[in-house]
């Protein structure tokens, strides 16, 4: 059965080519010993492929089969999963970094602790978690008690947090260094676009 999110990347203009600015950046500062990586909710892969470029070894896993399916077609050289559940298919201390841009926060929140211990135990000592998530005060959703009211996700769920929630959430980890970033929609000043990102350290 397709979810939203199945639904959302069968459409054109929802694969993002080009990696986030932020990323970018972030991944500049550190250098794991540990060279395997896992871009968890890999979207349309374009992290993915950052991740390759940079010289790890990249793993990508969504919960969207139809993402997955494809990105199996264009990309032999990074292996794809289809993980459509809380409970991950990864070994302990398996990546020395692991990316999750922009996928927390569509997930209840117990949801988002539960795949945030099961990565965390994927994560080799020393290694890091680059992420993005929906910060308070974004307008952009539409949110109406969990429920998105866009166009192309209209329906699907999310959270936002504030600062304090996601200090909290990111506790288990021994360092963490948080950034924020708000935009516009290009014609829409109006709205907000409002994300933490983040660097967490095991």
């Amino acid at each position: 059965m397709k979810n939203v999110w199945d639904e959302h990347y069968e459409r054109p203009k929802s694969k993002l080519a080009f990696p986030d600015e932020n990323l970018v950046r972030l991944l500049s500062r550190i250098q794991p010993k540990n060279r395997k990586a896992l871009d968890f909710g890999c979207g349309s892969g374009r992290h993915s492929y950052l991740l390759e470029k940079e010289g790890y070894l990249v793993t990508g896993c969504d919960n969207a089969k139809t993402t997955i399916d494809q990105l199996n077609e264009e990309s032999p050289s990074i292996r794809f999963l289809h993980t459509p559940n809380t409970t991950l298919p990864f070994s302990p201390k398996e990546f020395g970094l692991i990316v999750s841009w922009g996928v927390f926060h569509y997930n209840k929140r117990e949801d988002a602790k539960n795949l945030l211990s099961n990565l965390y135990d994927s994560l080799d000592t020393g290694g890091y978690l680059l992420g993005s998530i929906r910060a308070d005060g974004d307008t952009h959703l539409g949110l109406r008690q969990g429920k998105m009211n866009l166009k192309d996700l209209n329906g699907g769920y999310a959270e936002t947090y504030s600062l304090e929630d996601l200090k909290s959430f990111l506790s288990i980890f021994s360092k963490v260094s948080i950034g924020y970033s708000e935009r516009t929609p290009l014609g829409k000043l109006e709205e907000r676009i409002c994300h933490w990102f983040f660097l967490a350290e095991k």
